[in-house]
């Protein structure tokens, strides 16, 4: 992968991982609870996740149980992307 497609990647990460955060909270739900509802028995998880540490991130399995729970679309996680031809 080149260097700016790693640099897009984990801007997209931190991308996904602010809006789920925004929408955990905006819900009031706890770290300890979305940890749960992604089988996890600890914040630790979520909280790595969360400060984009060790290299955790939500993957899609992750996205469609917390889309689900929040009764909301995967998409609505992720940015709109442009094509490189486009730029």
């Amino acid at each position: 992968m080149r260097e700016i497609e790693e640099q897009e990647i984990e801007k997209l990460f931190d991308y996904v991982t602010a809006r789920v955060k925004e929408e955990r909270k905006k819900r009031k739900i706890s770290q300890l609870k979305l940890a749960l509802l992604l089988g996890h028995n600890s914040t630790s998880y979520v909280a790595r996740i969360e400060l984009r540490q060790d290299g955790a991130n939500y993957n899609l399995g992750h996205l469609y149980v917390i889309a689900k729970e929040f009764g909301m679309g995967m998409g609505e996680f992720l940015p709109e992307i442009r094509s490189a031809i486009e730029d």
